[in-house]
């Protein structure tokens, strides 16, 4: 986020690990005590930590170099740098390097048998192009997406506290029903179904429930595979109950 952009062909410089030419600095947090000969293009390699990335930059760039790479000696994660304030006076481009490909540059370019400092080209990494989009992915896309999981993770979960709630189709089914006749009623029977609210009539077929209440087949069979399976009056639950209390000896089990 900060310094300037690699061009089209990339750039070509000699690798040189910044504690090689001065001891005690490996991080790069202070200018080198001696500048580096401009006349050469002059990559330093520095590792994170203990300054910000931008000046690492800075101290690297008063010294003389072209570009500098900056190493993770601990993850194998790559991230983007990002600086805060003005970083107009940074000019020279710079790249971050995870903790495997640091280990073996910095190996490479240390190797005394290697005939001198290592010749490396730095190309451009089209993905990164536009840096922003680490941005818009971690403070936008990420929370987005996180969201909608809970809220997939929500509706499911209420789906199957409603399917909990609901009576099986086949059950209902299987309950028993009568036809409803005028001329058997009884006083003190019903005579009118307690959710529709309308009479019985004849020919009516209903549904009895094991509470003994009795309604329109039409509706409580509606009633209790689309709301609840407790009977709309006393409330008792039609399915037969799967509670038991297994650690309870037999006796005191039918008490309970």
């Amino acid at each position: 986020m900060f310094g300037s952009r690699l061009g089209d062909d990339g750039l070509v410089g000699r690798l040189l690990v910044v504690e090689d030419v001065d001891p005690g600095n490996i991080d790069g947090c202070r200018p080198l005590a001696t500048p580096m000969d401009t006349s050469d293009s002059w990559i330093m390699l520095v590792e994170r930590g203990n300054c910000g990335f931008v000046d690492k930059v800075r101290n690297m760039q008063a010294s003389g170099a072209a570009a500098v790479l900056v190493g993770d000696p601990w993850y194998d994660l790559p991230i983007t740098m990002y600086a805060s304030g003005d970083t107009s006076d940074v000019h020279i481009p710079s790249s971050f390097v995870a903790r495997r490909e640091y280990n073996g540059i910095r190996e490479a370019a240390l190797d005394p048998s290697g005939g001198g400092p290592l010749l490396v080209r730095l190309v451009r990494n089209e993905y990164y192009e536009l840096p922003f989009l680490d941005v818009l992915f971690i403070t936008i896309l990420s929370p987005m997406l996180m969201m909608a999981f809970i809220y997939v993770l929500y509706r499911l979960r209420l789906r199957q506290h409603r399917l909990r709630d609901l009576a099986p189709t086949d059950f209902v089914h299987g309950l028993p029903t009568k036809t409803f006749y005028r001329s058997k009623y009884r006083d003190g029977e019903p005579d009118e179904c307690a959710i529709c609210l309308d009479d019985f009539g004849d020919d009516d077929e209903l549904r009895i429930l094991p509470c003994k209440h009795e309604y329109h087949v039409r509706c409580i069979d509606r009633w209790l595979t689309t709301r609840k399976k407790f009977c709309p009056i006393c409330k008792q639950n039609v399915c037969p109950s799967s509670e038991s209390t297994p650690l309870l000896p037999p006796r005191l089990r039918s008490i309970v």
